[in-house]
């Protein structure tokens, strides 16, 4: 019976149906629940000062990525295709460490895609990811075709900030995120002088506006404690083929 539904499900999905997002009193916090608002993706050029990583060539993405895993374990740079950089078997990082930063770029799910909550299109773009992990989520939150906690949704700071409303084109749309991303600071003690924060303006409306974090988003208990506040950034790869394009980062003053 259930293989009978997912093939029906992803023969809907094929040609575009539009799903009812009902409330799901089993899941905690309730993606369908949060308010869907229009989004205007901004498609924002590098301004003076950004460092451009993916600029739509397989050059620039060599140049500015390293696969987290070696090669032998199949760790690649993901493959470029018209300009489109497709999320492929492993994480990477930035080969350079940042800060604080403001960092923007472009990201969509293919078309034929079946979303089944965190399944099916899923990624993140993860802060500080060797000491620390401050993530924002990438999940298909138009159309899902199963619900979810909204802390885990499309412009959520994973597993501690929902996202205000849900500006979420529709699937196969490109989308744009814009955020903004303040690097802990730890006193001589261990103390937190302050904590991570982050503004997320995702397709042109602000989601999250200067939200502190208590701790790593890989558990939503976790605590902060001193780490380093110079680190890569990371593209995740969650056995799902997320697009991205137009990536770039300003670095900001401390």
């Amino acid at each position: 019976m259930m293989n009978t539904v997912v093939v029906a499900m992803m023969a809907i999905v094929s040609v575009g149906t539009v799903f009812a997002n009902p409330p799901n009193p089993k899941v905690s916090g309730d993606m369908f629940g949060v308010k869907k608002v229009q989004g205007n993706p901004d498609f924002a050029q590098p301004p003076q000062g950004a460092e451009v990583l993916f600029d739509g060539t397989m050059a620039s993405a060599e140049a500015n990525w390293v696969a987290e895993k070696p090669k032998e374990k199949g760790g690649v740079i993901w493959p470029v295709k018209e300009g489109v950089w497709i999320d492929t078997a492993t994480d990477l990082l930035t080969k350079k460490e940042f800060g604080s930063v403001q960092m923007h770029l472009e990201w969509r799910v293919p078309k034929d895609r079946v979303a089944m909550g965190q399944k099916g299109a899923n990624s993140g773009v993860i802060f500080m990811p060797k000491k620390g992990w401050y993530e924002i989520q990438i999940l298909e939150s138009y159309n899902n075709t199963s619900n979810t906690s909204c802390e885990c949704m499309a412009g959520a700071v994973y597993q501690r900030s929902a996202p205000i409303c849900n500006p979420a084109m529709p699937q196969g749309e490109w989308q744009s995120y814009d955020i903004t991303f303040l690097a802990p600071k730890f006193n001589a003690d261990g103390s937190v002088a302050r904590k991570p924060t982050f503004t997320v303006v995702f397709n042109g409306v602000k989601v999250q506006d200067a939200v502190e974090i208590d701790g790593s988003t890989l558990k939503r208990t976790a605590t902060l404690s001193p780490h380093p506040v110079k680190q890569p950034i990371k593209l995740q790869y969650h056995n799902d083929p997320i697009e991205f394009r137009n990536i770039w980062v300003k670095p900001l003053a401390d």
